[in-house]
């Protein structure tokens, strides 16, 4: 359960934590790690690690949630479960250094594991994203040959890279759905014509 800008916060969030344990010893001090959009893979150059949110679904294994319930007990429309289809791209100006990156990069994933509330709040202006018992799990999640083939038919440079899932990042609405009070008491008068 978070706030709209929860996808935008997962992004940052799996750059922070890769910009934070890279090993500085073997990449030096100059690795990019950042965010980008599908126009900017032509553009990469040196040496990093791109991160591109390439498509985002509805998750349909948890369509139909109840109405969210806040702890002051208002009503709220369902949380909007949404799955991140992430593409992390090592970039290098020679093979064996792009592969290393790669190897480090999953590496550095897997060892991750869940990235908490705490991280997900860490990298955005914004500090209340994600209510403090939540987090997400970028999972790797290969693409079949097919799905790579259309995805980078569709971007001219077609560097290497894999896949990451996070699922079920749910969006909160805030539109209410309180109607009023409850009934509490029903007056009844016996003999008088109803209006």
């Amino acid at each position: 359960m978070a706030r709209h800008m929860a996808i935008a916060a997962v992004c940052a969030a799996i750059k922070g934590v890769l910009s934070e344990t890279y090993p500085r010893s073997q990449f030096g001090t100059k690795l990019k790690i950042d965010t980008i959009q599908p126009k900017d893979v032509a553009t990469l150059s040196d040496e990093g690690i791109a991160i591109l949110l390439w498509r985002v679904t509805v998750n349909t294994q948890r369509r139909g949630l109840p109405p969210r319930v806040d702890a002051d007990g208002r009503t709220f429309r369902p949380s909007l479960p949404l799955d991140l289809h992430i593409m992390m791209l090592p970039y290098a100006t020679n093979a064996e250094r792009q592969h290393r990156i790669l190897g480090w990069m999953m590496r550095a994933m897997a060892d991750a594991g869940a990235i908490n509330a705490g991280q997900l709040n860490h990298y955005l202006s914004e500090t209340d994203v994600f209510p403090a018992i939540e987090s997400v799990e970028p999972v790797c999640d290969p693409l079949a040959t097919a799905d790579y083939i259309t995805m980078w038919s569709r971007i001219e440079k077609a560097p290497l890279g894999i896949n990451y899932l996070v699922r079920m990042v749910l969006i909160d609405s805030e539109m209410s759905l309180d109607t009023g009070a409850p009934v509490v008491e029903r007056v009844i008068k016996a003999g008088v014509p109803a209006e």
